[in-house]
């Protein structure tokens, strides 16, 4: 499933701030991404450990072969991140808070206005 276009119109029903947008929408893609490759990375322990128990030998020139080749029908059927996160925020799952930028100027002007 590919990515469809999406008007700006949806976007600034939920903020007016194109930007603000991209931004919430690529940390959450980023969430994703990382939470992906935590469960791949408890998936690859856990079948190290069956190796283990199953007896095979660790030193075995197959342990020490990086598959490469990309599955493309795999690589196909998994949603992107990026299209999660346009949908989560389209349909309003995803909640954030504006953080400021300055806090209220530039310390000199403080400094000054107390003298």
């Amino acid at each position: 499933m590919g990515l469809q276009t999406v008007p700006f119109r949806k976007i600034e029903e939920h903020t007016e701030d194109i930007f603000e947008a991209v931004t919430v929408i690529a940390k959450r893609a980023r969430q994703i991404i990382g939470d992906r490759y935590v469960i791949e990375e408890e998936r690859r322990r856990e079948e190290e450990n069956l190796e283990e128990i199953s007896g095979e030998d660790e030193m075995a020139p197959a342990a020490y072969e990086v598959d490469t080749e990309i599955d493309r029908e795999a690589y196909d059927a998994v949603v992107k991140p990026t299209t999660v996160g346009l949908t989560e925020f389209l349909s309003g799952d995803l909640k954030w808070e504006k953080q400021a930028m300055f806090d209220d100027g530039p310390a000199e002007e403080e400094e000054t206005e107390k003298a």
